[in-house]
């Protein structure tokens, strides 16, 4: 039983991890080398400043991302001196991935960028079926691993 706590634990370090990657979402609006503005967001839409809304949209869905994984983390690390039920590890788990889903499917329509919201979609859409799957404490399955990937290429520099 404790090598499959820490297993878990493991797992879930290493989906944590993964979602900090994330962190670099935040984009550069310093002036290039010529002294102007990066002109991506200028060309593509006068209205919408495409670099500020990368910024707060991948930030909002960042802070979903950890406060899911990292909620996880909590739990199997606090498992770990006070076992719970499976039904229990289970509820707990399935409580954290709606956190993610609820804020990725929250931020998703504010994304100005397609590849953003495409990517909190899939995001999304991947953990609503780990959510569906019967054994969704196997949090290490490789069903994650390209949504994740693809979130922090979405909002990486």
């Amino acid at each position: 039983m404790p090598t499959l706590r820490l297993r878990t634990l493991g797992s879930l370090t290493v989906l944590a991890a993964l979602g900090a990657l994330a962190a670099g979402c935040e984009t550069s609006t310093e002036p290039d080398a010529a002294g102007s503005a990066p002109s991506s967001a200028a060309a593509a839409s006068p209205t919408v400043d495409l670099a500020a809304n990368k910024k707060k949209v991948c930030e909002a869905g960042l802070q979903a991302v950890k406060a899911g994984f990292g909620g996880m983390a909590d739990d199997a690390i606090a498992q770990i001196d006070k076992p719970v039920s499976k039904a229990e590890e289970d509820r707990l788990i399935r409580a954290h991935y709606t956190t993610i889903v609820t804020g990725l499917k929250a931020q998703a329509p504010q994304a100005a960028d397609p590849a953003v919201r495409t990517a909190f979609e899939n995001l999304a859409g991947a953990i609503e079926q780990r959510m569906a799957d019967k054994k969704p404490m196997e949090v290490d399955e490789p069903s994650l691993t390209k949504p994740i990937e693809g979130f922090d290429t979405a909002c990486a520099n």
